[in-house]
């Protein structure tokens, strides 16, 4: 088994803890490569869901970029590493999502649960579905585009 397309213990148990939270806001961590000057291309890299009880919940790519991780993330940090390896080419910056089309709905909505395809004792680390009751949200990866980010209704 390849332990890098499954979520660890750790990242499990972030999901299980932010399960019966309330969101008060939604952030977007962007990657903005300008390497090619003819256009610089962004990507969504970490998807952070804030609670109002100050706890938050950041879904992320995993080290090797062919899953999803949850992780603990500081963007002044990760920003100044980045800045360091790439020589300012490649920026991080945050976006509050909260009042975007995809997001608005479920501000103050309870996350409800976090559900992720089991295969045999270990879960897969392509996607993960965000249920705030009526309002379900899908989260996968890309390794060329980053987080994927949809709607998703049940058939």
């Amino acid at each position: 088994m390849d332990p890098n397309t499954y979520f660890s213990d750790e990242a499990l148990a972030r999901f299980v803890s932010a399960q019966g939270k309330t969101v008060e806001k939604i952030a977007c961590y962007l990657w903005q490569n300008s390497v090619d000057k003819n256009g610089s291309v962004e990507l969504i890299d970490n998807l952070e869901l804030h609670f109002t009880d100050k706890q938050k919940l950041t879904i992320s790519c995993n080290e090797n970029g062919d899953g999803l991780d949850a992780i603990n993330f500081n963007a002044k940090e990760a920003a100044a590493e980045l800045e360091k390896e790439f020589e300012g080419k490649i920026k991080l910056f945050g976006v509050n999502a909260s009042s975007t089309k995809m997001w608005e709905d479920v501000i103050g909505l309870t996350l409800e649960s976090v559900r992720i395809i089991k295969e045999g004792d270990y879960h897969k680390a392509g996607s993960v579905l965000l249920v705030f009751g009526k309002e379900k949200r899908i989260v996968s990866i890309n390794p060329l585009d980053g987080l994927i980010i949809d709607y998703y209704e049940e058939d």
